[in-house]
């Protein structure tokens, strides 16, 4: 799991940081707690890349759909429970009502271009009800943020924040094995 602005990878060609210790939990380059069990990953642009073990998998087919992820996390409310325990000074963001809401989802952050191009991808499979259909059982949470931006004002993030059921991601990533990269 990351926090806007940007993403969780060092920039192209820098080595990552070694892990930090805060509160005796292992946090990422940005000082995020790294919350579940995960798997040092070589981005496809070289970069390094700490990715939740559940979702090691699906990452990877993204990945090979020439598909760029900024971050991810194998379920979303799990992630900011446990990052909300280890922070020293906890945000508003990531209450307990929104925690519960999240629980059992998986989150991927992607640029939005690539974001748009993963979900109409998917239109063609069984997937289609998922990512067309809003707020059913099942259905696929899409959207992109509105932040401020120093100079800028508020703005949209230039990136797309995709939330899904937990119990998909094998089936997610069977299916985009599937479809010729």
């Amino acid at each position: 799991m990351d926090r806007e602005p940007g993403s969780r990878r060092p920039p192209v060609g820098q080595a990552p940081q070694n892990p930090l210790i805060l509160l005796g939990k292992q946090v990422n380059e940005k000082n995020t707690p790294q919350v579940h069990p995960a798997q040092r990953l070589s981005a496809p642009d070289g970069t390094q890349a700490d990715i939740d073990t559940e979702i090691v998998p699906l990452v990877r087919t993204v990945w090979a759909h020439g598909l760029v992820t900024t971050a991810s996390c194998q379920d979303f409310g799990e992630g900011t429970a446990g990052q909300r325990r280890t922070d020293l000074y906890p945000s508003r963001y990531g209450g307990d009502a929104f925690i519960a809401y999240y629980i059992g989802w998986a989150w991927l952050k992607m640029p939005v271009a690539d974001a748009q191009r993963l979900a109409n991808t998917l239109v063609g499979t069984e997937f289609h009800d998922k990512v067309t259909r809003r707020w059913e059982p099942d259905s696929w949470r899409m959207h992109i943020p509105l932040i401020f931006e120093a100079g800028q004002g508020i703005a949209p993030a230039s990136t797309a924040q995709i939330h899904f059921p937990r119990e998909q991601i094998a089936s997610l990533t069977r299916t985009l094995e599937q479809i010729p990269c």
